[in-house]
């Protein structure tokens, strides 16, 4: 309320005021004409003496309400008074005195003295960032519901002993995924991550922990460990990077070669080359030198004590994944973008190991054993394999199934072929409709180091069988996304993997058999939440060259039909 409406109550105040006493002198003065048509007429009648006293009595009445609102008035009029003098004393302690310098402060003075604040603060903020860096927290709480039906063995029938194949009763598990990650940054040019996830040890390609084992505490790994570097040659380019330490994989691939749960050990390095082309948006070169298994010295000796070089140089190769990848990415229109990639895989020295002993649940360890001389009994040398299991070796205890091989072996137990994967990869992203992307996802694999297959035939000789399963085949096509609350994605796959195509320890396990396998996977996800989100898993599996394979015997009639697993998972991300 402003001044000028004060005044104006104020004004109406006295108006009404004044009107207040001439009623009461008019009121008066009827009294005293009434007293004295009383003394001169006291002949009058009674009636009108007592309408003369009722009319006194609605007057003082009338005079009482006027006075009460003329208080209620006054009561109004004080406490708007008193929100003037508040809020003129504000504007007053507002207003900055006038400076007794001849000149006023200028608008530049005060930017100036803002600059020196902010500037102030980023060296505090640099400061700290510089001594603790800058930290993201991130994880999440998968909770699965897990079955598996119409699982076969490879064993003779037991109806028919003729043929091959039982049934094996259905798998009805919970299990539940948790991980938990931290990112930081030292600098511009430097960024590290951490993160620990549970599952067994032993078991790279799998994150998963089944509610067994009477309520046993749970293993929580390292899962990541890692620094990368993105030097800086300008204000906006930062064309290479280079990693070290336990990271997800640097470059495109899909889960026919590697498991989205294998986290790499090695080096990775990578250029981009951002091209000002309108369909060519850039080109990728990117390299890893990836270590796997690393082993001391071996000392093989013969069966009369001779030392073998052959089988000790064999059995002391150290193992490693090196590889290299070119991408490419075009964008047509704005609703639509290609990616295309090639790469090569190359496993160095599994040509020479035996997967039983390497990728097997059990480590097969050399021993030589000397026991000395008693009596008339001379020193002798024993050499011998001890099974041990591979947890043992990684966490202490027997926690589980560790990985395991699907590929081929010859007669003497090592693997068949050599594995140097050239890997092709197409993504199609299409946009059609905000709510309904579309991704295709073409990948086949080609593994150019088969051998053929050694077997024993009569009387102790090799036959070698040709190996031809060396190609795999995987197609993919995704609808939808799930970003928001209420959308959804429904997803389709088909895989083929021969038996020699990959090497099998790392690749998609959740198909049962790795390799020698025909699968179809149907997906549908829809997010109950931006954190949460719930997703329906069905898996189609069969061997398609029977339950021993395509080297193997597989008597007619024996069984062979798709298992089917299902899985219904909840994922609660933070």
């Amino acid at each position: 309320m402003n001044l000028f409406t004060i005044i104006r109550l104020m004004f109406t105040f006295v108006i009404f005021s004044c009107g207040v006493t001439v009623l009461g002198q008019t009121a008066v003065s009827n009294t005293n004409e009434t007293a004295t048509a009383q003394n001169t007429n006291s002949k009058s009648e009674k009636s009108e003496l007592n309408e003369v006293i009722q009319l006194l009595r609605e007057q003082q009445r009338e005079l009482e309400r006027l006075r009460l609102k003329i208080d209620e008035q006054s009561k109004t009029i004080e406490e708007l008074r008193q929100r003037v003098d508040k809020n003129e004393s504000s504007l007053t302690k507002n207003v900055p005195e006038p400076s007794t310098s001849s000149s006023s402060p200028r608008p530049d003075d005060t930017n100036a003295r803002l600059s020196k604040v902010e500037e102030q603060t980023k060296k505090n903020t640099d400061a700290i960032t510089t001594q603790i860096g800058s930290i993201r927290f991130s994880g999440d709480i998968r909770i699965r519901y897990d079955a598996i039906y119409n699982q076969l063995n490879a064993q003779p029938n037991a109806d028919n002993p003729a043929i091959f194949g039982n049934e094996i009763s259905s798998r009805q598990r919970f299990r539940f995924r948790a991980r938990f990650g931290m990112r930081g940054q030292i600098g511009d040019t430097i960024e590290w991550g951490i993160r620990f996830a549970s599952g067994t040890p032993a078991n790279p390609v799998s994150t998963n922990q089944t509610f067994t084992d009477f309520f046993t505490r749970k293993p929580f790994e390292l899962d990541q460990a890692y620094v990368a570097w993105t030097p800086k040659f300008s204000k906006d380019s930062k064309p290479f990077r280079f990693v070290a330490g336990k990271f997800e994989p640097t470059w495109i691939k899909t889960e026919m070669t590697m498991d989205n749960d294998v986290m790499v050990e090695g080096f990775s390095e990578s250029y981009q080359l951002k091209l000002k082309n309108k369909k060519l948006e850039s080109v990728n070169f990117i390299a890893w030198e990836l270590p796997f298994f690393e082993r001391n010295s071996a000392f093989v000796r013969n069966a009369n004590g001779t030392v073998n070089v052959d089988e000790s140089r064999r059995g002391g190769r150290d193992l490693a994944l090196y590889g290299g990848q070119i991408q490419a990415k075009f964008n047509f229109n704005p609703n639509a973008s290609l990616t295309v990639s090639v790469a090569d895989h190359f496993y160095s020295g599994t040509q020479f190991i035996s997967p039983v002993q390497v990728f097997g649940a059990n480590l097969l360890i050399p021993v030589t054993i000397t026991i000395p001389a008693n009596g008339t009994t001379p020193a002798q040398t024993v050499t011998t394999q001890i099974s041990v299991p591979r947890d043992f070796f990684v966490a202490g205890g027997n926690l589980g199934l560790s990985i395991a091989s699907n590929n081929q072996t010859n007669r003497d137990g090592r693997l068949s072929s050599g594995f140097n994967l050239v890997d092709l990869i197409a993504r199609l992203s299409l946009y059609p409709k905000a709510k309904l992307p579309v991704n295709i996802i073409l990948n086949y694999v080609r593994n150019t180091k088969t051998q053929d297959v050694i077997v024993a035939g009569p009387n102790g000789a090799n036959i070698f069988l040709p190996n031809n399963e060396n190609s795999g085949y995987w197609a993919e096509i995704q609808l939808g996304k799930t970003q928001k609350r209420g959308d959804w994605s429904l997803g389709y796959t088909l895989i083929r993997i021969e038996k020699d195509a990959i090497l099998s320890p790392f690749n998609f396990d959740d198909i049962g058999q790795q390799t020698d396998v025909r699968a179809h996977r149907l997906i549908f996800n829809y997010t109950l939440d931006p954190k949460i989100i719930f997703a329906i898993t069905g898996i189609f599996a069969q061997r398609p060259n029977g339950l021993n394979g395509v080297f193997g015997t597989n008597p007619a009639g024996s069984l062979n039909r798709p298992a089917t697993r299902l899985q219904f998972d909840t994922v609660f991300r933070f």
